[in-house]
C-alpha cells in the first residue's frame, strides 16, 4: 500500500502558487486603469507633515488669496485655467511663478501639469482637460522668496 503524505506539500504548494497567480493579476489589472491611483511619493509627505503645517502658516502670514476659473477655449479638449493672486489689501500680485498640477477625481492617475503666465491682472495657460467634471488643482506660486500654496477643487465643464 502506498503513503498518501505526498498530498500535503503538493496541494500547500498549489494553493501558494494559485495566491500568488491571483495577487500578480490583481496588481496588473490595477496598474493599468487610470482610475486606479497612488499618491506619488505617500511616504515622504507623510513623514513631512511638520513642513507641511508649517508651509500653511507661511501661507496665512503672506496674507494672499488665489482665485481659480476655469473656462472652455474653442479648441476641443482644451480649457483655460486662470489663476487671479492678491495681497491681504486685494491688490493683484505680479511677477511670480504660478505652477500648476491638475487631476480628474475618477481618473487621478492621470496628473497634469502647467506653469501659468502672467496675462494683464492674472495668470493662465490652456490645459488639455478633455475630461468633464470635478478636478483637484494643487497650486504653487513663488514670488521671490515667498512661497503660497493652495489645492482647490473646481468643476470642469465640457471642452468643445
Amino acid at each position: 500500500m502506498r503513503s498518501r503524505g505526498w498530498y500535503w506539500p503538493v496541494g500547500l504548494a498549489a494553493l501558494l502558487v494559485v495566491s500568488a497567480g491571483a495577487n500578480i493579476a490583481l496588481l496588473v489589472i490595477t496598474s493599468r486603469d487610470a482610475s486606479f491611483a497612488v499618491e506619488p511619493d505617500y511616504y515622504a509627505k507623510a513623514l513631512a507633515w511638520d513642513e507641511t503645517m508649517a508651509q500653511q502658516t507661511r501661507n496665512e502670514a503672506l496674507g494672499w488669496s488665489l482665485g481659480l476659473g476655469v473656462e472652455p477655449t474653442g479648441e476641443r479638449g482644451r480649457v483655460t485655467v486662470a489663476a487671479r493672486l492678491t495681497d491681504r489689501a486685494g491688490v493683484p500680485l505680479s511677477g511670480a511663478r504660478v505652477a500648476i498640477e491638475g487631476l480628474h477625481n475618477a481618473r487621478a492617475n492621470r496628473v497634469l501639469t502647467a506653469v501659468l503666465e502672467q496675462r494683464g491682472l492674472e495668470y493662465a495657460a490652456a490645459m488639455p482637460l478633455a475630461r468633464p467634471g470635478l478636478w483637484e488643482f494643487r497650486v504653487r506660486v513663488t514670488r521671490g522668496p515667498d512661497v503660497f500654496t493652495a489645492t482647490l477643487m473646481r468643476d470642469v465643464p465640457e471642452a468643445r
